[in-house]
């Protein structure tokens, strides 16, 4: 028996679920919705699945690693945006060896409730994590134990004497829990989190890797990274405050990570322009008295979707310094992977919510870049009206010797930070265009 499955793009009240990862990977109690419908099919006598996925498809194809733990034969196919039931039996589907058409299914419920979407509303999915928490045997886990009534915990949880812990709680592997903490009822906290003492978690789920800190209280929520979501009330914030609520592992904000040739030249360059960076920073501090670096918080692109739920990352530039130079601090993102020395600058959430129509979000279509199009053909230090047709530009015509181009006038304009004037940067009324 074969069957074709449908991973879901985008829903739109499933934004905070897909923050992070494609809604198929959504986490469910130590697991992801991918893993249990794959679990659910091999029982059913499944022998080869098909699965079409438009959001983040190298992720997929990373999670089902060829279907070999399911007993399955898995393929992967990369569809660019998500295809309806019919659409996949019109393009895909024909008859197995047998002759029998295989089975279609979209990933927009658990299996143990099929008749309950997922992507409702906030409230539904939570709703049905709380019910697949009563139902599930502990047993079902190889490493949760039920230490009290309807309170599963993982052998691999660290919990402190003092903590507290009222149930239906699940919490998983790798989890620690702090001195004082109240794990209340209604909560179920995955893989690797971390919640810091005295913090409160009541009726909220944790995502994976995420720090709650000490005196945090989290209620009525879904937390996850920095984000966290009122479930009963709909309302999102973005958390900046790490001390508050973080995200325990480096998540690439770029979409395509940079290259290892373009990571040591972002290092070479900050190593080499470091003392000049210091004196700057001395100069702010002793002389000025102002904070060395200023910082933001950005949106890098390309995001798969843009809206209120988009991962944000804090950017840093120097204070005093003058030009492209106080963009110094961005070479670490470089070698970090999560910019390019040349690509589309980095939006705040606010700018980038106001890009609506399918030209001005070209500008997603390529990577951050501590350096832009923009820079050459105005300042690129300010938004003006230009910007985003200079984006869309580099979008449509970027290569190779683009970005060399790029680079040749921007990096005399770094290492020598002068005036637009002084480097003969044409003006605004004599700006190219793009064709």
């Amino acid at each position: 028996m074969d069957v074709f499955i449908i991973c879901p793009d985008y829903r739109k009240c499933a934004g905070f679920a897909r923050r992070i990862r494609p809604l198929a990977l959504w986490p469910v109690l130590g697991r992801t919705l991918l893993d249990l419908w794959l679990e659910h099919l091999a029982a059913a006598g499944v022998k080869h699945a098909t699965i079409l996925a438009a959001d983040r498809p190298q992720e997929i194809r990373h999670a089902v690693d060829q279907g070999g733990r399911w007993g399955l034969s898995i393929t992967v196919l990369s569809v660019k945006r998500e295809p309806s039931i019919e659409e996949t039996r019109l393009r895909f589907t024909g008859k197995d060896s047998l002759g029998i058409a295989p089975n279609i299914i979209t990933l927009d419920t658990l299996p143990s409730m099929p008749h309950k979407p997922l992507w409702e509303s906030s409230s539904a999915l939570f709703e049905i994590m709380l019910g697949n928490l009563r139902g599930t045997p502990p047993e079902s886990h190889l490493t949760m134990r039920e230490i009290a009534p309807e309170v599963h915990v993982s052998t691999r949880a660290r919990i402190a004497a003092t903590a507290k812990i009222e149930g239906p709680v699940w919490i998983g592997p790798q989890v620690i829990v702090g001195d004082n903490a109240q794990i209340l009822a209604g909560t179920v906290i995955e893989e690797a989190a971390y919640i810091d003492h005295q913090a409160i978690i009541s009726e909220s789920w944790v995502g994976p890797n995420t720090y709650v800190g000490a005196l945090t209280n989290v209620h009525n929520s879904f937390a996850w990274g920095g984000g966290i979501e009122n479930w009963s009330k709909g309302s999102f914030l973005e958390v900046t405050d790490d001390f508050l609520l973080a995200n325990l592992t480096h998540q690439p904000f770029g979409g395509v990570r940079s290259g290892w040739l373009t990571r040591i030249a972002g290092l070479l360059l900050m190593l080499l322009t470091s003392p000049l960076a210091l004196l700057f920073a001395l100069w702010t501090r002793i002389v000025k008295w102002q904070p060395a670096f200023e910082s933001r918080q950005v949106v890098l692109p390309p995001p798969n979707k843009q809206d209120r739920f988009s991962p944000s990352t804090r950017l840093y530039s120097l204070t005093s310094a003058p030009g492209l130079f106080s963009r110094w601090p961005e070479l670490w993102s470089v070698w970090r992977g999560d910019m390019h020395l040349v690509g589309n600058r980095p939006l705040s959430q606010a700018r980038a919510a106001l890009l609506t129509n399918e030209f001005e979000r070209m500008w997603f279509d390529a990577p951050a870049g501590v350096f832009s199009y923009a820079d050459i053909m105005n300042d690129g230090m300010h938004s003006t009206d230009n910007d985003t047709a200079h984006s869309a530009c580099y979008a449509i015509h970027r290569s190779l010797r683009l970005n060399i181009r790029i680079l040749m006038h921007c990096l005399p304009r770094f290492l020598l930070p002068l005036s637009r004037k002084d480097h003969g940067i044409p003006t605004t009324s004599s700006t190219q265009t793009c064709t």
